[in-house]
């Protein structure tokens, strides 16, 4: 067997010989002398003869091993990531600066530096043909600017033209779309006050957001009809609630809401209470009459105020006030 001469032996072969000896040998002999008072310990402590003494020492060397692998790898991946931050820092302090490298033997080191400066030559030669095209360019620009100096000018305002059109467009549709929150935002809001004493607290959600739909959509017709009720309710009450909501939004002749609107949307949605003293429907022109008034009234016409959009609750009476 040849034995390589402590001359022909490199630094690189010398550091993984001692880092094997050191992170394989050295702790393997270790674990294996340290087993040995550890498998006579256990085997005083178990019954006699339940496990013999070999087993019970190779098991003790495979649990110390894993042990020993789980710390190392554990530790390599800390400091791997401790250096993995630290570079990124040095980065981020120095970015003009070149990147630290680990250190190579000077063998290496010398394709190393000759392929380097290969590269940076090449660099060099694209930097310079990178810099004569933008020259090229510019004075491309200059020439066609002295050429047709209103070209510039002219651009400018219509560009300005079409960004303040757009801008109108935005803020349209922007302004349409907070007036609309804010009105339903208010009628959700005397829903929820006004309804309290008659429909469950558990079903008031659900009560809101049909009627919230018809303020959207004057046009929406429910499929399912409203039979919950706390409080027994008349016709003359849901015409009242719905004639209230409907006159903020714009109720009448040539406006978004009609009381044929109205009238359908009262059918669709509480017709076990438009019916007569006999059981008959009340026709569709009694229920167009949305403000005709009883001596059994509970809910009635909530005239708006000055705004045109606030009821007459607790909540939105201080707002009024405030305004006047």
């Amino acid at each position: 067997m040849k034995i390589d001469s402590p001359s022909s032996i490199t630094s690189r072969e010398a550091s993984i010989r001692l880092e094997w000896i050191s992170t394989r040998i050295l702790p393997g002999v270790a674990v294996l002398l340290l087993s040995i008072p550890l498998s006579q310990w256990a085997d005083s402590n178990l019954p006699d003869g339940i496990i013999p003494v070999s087993i019970i020492y190779l098991m003790i060397v495979i649990i110390l091993w894993s042990m020993y692998m789980a710390v190392q790898y554990a530790f390599v991946g800390m400091v791997q990531t401790r250096k993995a931050k630290d570079k990124v820092t040095m980065e981020n302090s120095n970015p003009h600066e070149e990147e630290g490298q680990a250190p190579v033997f000077l063998l290496e080191a010398m394709p190393i530096v000759a392929e380097s400066n290969g590269t940076e030559s090449v660099c060099n030669a694209e930097v310079v043909e990178e810099i004569a095209e933008k020259t090229t360019i510019t004075d491309s620009k200059a020439i066609s600017e002295e050429v047709n100096p209103d070209n510039e000018q002219s651009t400018v305002p219509t560009t300005s033209a079409s960004s303040t059109y757009q801008q109108g467009i935005d803020d349209f549709y922007q302004s349409q779309a907070e007036s609309q929150k804010k009105k339903l935002d208010t009628i959700h809001e005397y829903l929820l006050y006004i309804m309290s004493p008659f429909v469950y607290e558990e079903d008031m959600d659900e009560f809101c957001t049909d009627l919230l739909r018809f303020a959207m959509d004057h046009n929406y017709r429910p499929k399912v009809e409203w039979k919950r009720f706390k409080t027994k309710l008349s016709s003359f009450d849901v015409r009242h609630l719905v004639w209230s909501i409907a006159i903020r939004l714009g109720l009448g002749k040539g406006k978004v809401y009609s009381n044929d609107d109205c009238a359908c949307y009262i059918e669709c949605r509480f017709a076990s209470l438009c019916v007569t003293a006999s059981g008959e429907p009340l026709s569709h022109s009694t229920l167009r009459n949305l403000t005709v008034t009883s001596n059994s009234d509970q809910i009635h016409c909530d005239i708006q105020g000055e705004d045109g959009l606030l009821f007459h609750i607790p909540s939105q009476l201080g707002v009024e006030k405030d305004r006047r």
